[in-house]
């Protein structure tokens, strides 16, 4: 399993744990924990065909999709 996604499981986790805990105490909860992930995960640089758009494997030299040559 890759990191980021057995953080963002552990992230989610936790979140229900807390939401769980707030309910049975009557305490007010939100969701936010549920977004958490969103905030503090890196973003990935993702190579993107230039014609079609489609994301691409960094070694690729030609689009899967649309076959346009990668620079």
């Amino acid at each position: 399993m890759e990191k980021r996604t057995a953080v963002t499981l552990a992230l989610f986790a936790g979140s229900l744990a807390v939401t769980a805990v707030c309910f049975a105490l009557g305490l007010p909860f939100f969701f936010l924990f549920l977004f958490l992930p969103l905030f503090f995960m890196p973003k990935l640089d993702v190579r993107r065909c230039p014609v079609c758009g489609c994301r691409v494997h960094p070694e690729d030299n030609y689009c899967s999709v649309c076959g346009a040559a990668l620079e």
